[in-house]
């Protein structure tokens, strides 16, 4: 999943809590590698925790709106972006955090790239504080690692008896 995401879809950028790209110069899969990052990707990978988005089904056909769609549905979420005009402040998802060169150059200018994921009032709201020509705080949520599964079934190892028929399909 890390050189998909990162070596591939992220263009061979460095992941979070990482020193290095995943693919070096001399790796086959860098020719992979798109030359510049579609940080809407970030809306649409899951890996199983809470604070990740959806699990969705894209097709190649419909990707572009697809992408645009989970974006603005996850932004949407008060968890993922939340306005606090009296502070002045926007609350983040942490994975905008750990992306956030994917979408914008720096934190300050993270807001401005954000307007375009925002839809009616919310989209309204930051437009106007960024129009206020103040600083916007930007702040980060802690990431839930907890799992997202609904129907989730613990293992339960007295399950797995040996049998004749089990250990023969094994040779």
């Amino acid at each position: 999943f890390n050189d998909l995401d990162n070596g591939v879809l992220r263009g061979n950028r460095v992941p979070p809590f990482s020193i290095s790209p995943p693919f070096n110069r001399n790796d086959n899969r860098i020719r992979l590698a798109r030359s510049n990052a579609e940080c809407r990707i970030h809306f649409a990978l899951n890996c199983g925790a809470k604070s990740c988005p959806p699990v969705k089904n894209f097709s190649a056909e419909a990707i572009e709106e697809e992408l645009r769609i989970v974006a603005q549905a996850f932004c949407e979420q008060e968890d993922n972006v939340r306005i606090d005009t009296a502070k002045n402040t926007i609350y983040l998802t942490k994975i905008l955090d750990w992306y956030r060169v994917d979408f914008a150059s720096s934190k300050s200018t993270l807001p401005a790239k954000l307007v375009e994921f925002l839809r009616g009032e919310r989209k309204e709201t930051l437009e106007k504080m960024l129009a206020s020509g103040k600083s916007i705080s930007v702040q980060y949520n802690p990431y839930d690692w907890g799992t997202n599964a609904s129907e989730c079934v613990s293992f339960d190892p007295t399950s797995l008896k040996a049998n004749r028929t089990t250990v023969r399909a094994l040779f």
